[in-house]
């Protein structure tokens, strides 16, 4: 399946069973997220995602669970962590779809170019 992911950069809060870390959202997709994290989560680990976007007009916290789909190590020493999404809330879905159908307004006039990913 194609879907079109979004370069970010905003401040990521992942919740595990034994540990709560700060890191960096670099992706947002309609399905999950990549996160830049400065600890290691192995591949099925299921996490808390919390996070901002403006969406609706204002900005709105997000904190679904999802499942670590994929791990690699970062030039930096920390990891890149592709996480799935589980179940999100029909609140949650309003705000992503409200964000990422901005994002496709701003690719559509030109203003920055995003990729598609296969998963």
């Amino acid at each position: 399946m194609n879907q079109v992911s979004y370069p970010m950069d905003r401040k990521v809060t992942l919740v595990g069973e034994t540990v709560t870390v700060e890191g960096q959202l670099k992706e947002l997709s309609i399905n999950g997220v990549g996160v830049e994290s400065p600890v290691r989560a192995k591949i099925g680990t299921r996490l808390k995602i919390i996070f901002e976007i403006p969406a609706l007009e204002h900005f709105r916290t997000l904190s679904p669970y999802g499942r670590v789909t994929h791990l690699h190590n970062t030039s930096d020493g920390s990891f890149y962590l592709g996480i799935d999404f589980e179940l999100l809330s029909a609140q949650e879905v309003r705000f992503l779809e409200d964000f990422i159908a901005y994002k496709e307004r701003l690719h559509k006039q030109g203003k920055h170019h995003y990729k598609a990913t296969s998963e």
